[in-house]
């Protein structure tokens, strides 16, 4: 009896943990597309890999005021580019300590950092829940680096 019991605690652990990863996957998958405009990169050696530490222009730019929310407005042209001048397709950005809230590492292959030098975008998808993902860096003309 404790077998089954066992085993069946195990089969609705399994079941809920692959309906959550289905529904992260399919979230990420039709999540919109937004390309922030990266500044010169660092790339660095971790134990974990390598890593390209990420600079955004508008980030650079933006003057942060402590008396702002937390949350800036920035704005996406008809490619899906960001920037600070005013278009009809607002994006929130989450404030954190005067820094965008967005991911600022971009991890790679070991040995592959020298195809990423001239990156000039990040590729991010904004989840439902307002935080974004970053899924490739990309040139000047948004095609993905790989």
């Amino acid at each position: 009896m404790r077998n089954k019991l066992l085993l069946g605690y195990v089969l609705a652990l399994a079941v809920i943990l692959g309906g959550f990863a289905c529904y992260t996957q399919a979230a990420r998958q039709n999540a919109p597309v937004y390309y922030f405009k990266i500044v010169p990169v660092d790339p660095r050696a971790l134990l974990s890999g390598d890593y390209m530490a990420l600079s955004f222009r508008e980030e650079r730019e933006f003057r942060y005021d402590k008396s702002l929310q937390r949350t800036v407005l920035l704005y996406a042209d008809p490619n899906g580019a960001i920037s600070l001048e005013k278009t009809d397709r607002p994006v929130a950005v989450q404030l954190h300590s005067g820094r965008f809230k967005l991911p600022h590492q971009f991890y790679f292959e070991e040995g592959t950092g020298a195809k990423y030098e001239g990156a000039a975008y990040a590729k991010m998808r904004r989840l439902p829940d307002g935080r974004f993902l970053i899924d490739a860096l990309t040139d000047e003309k948004f095609n993905e680096i790989k």
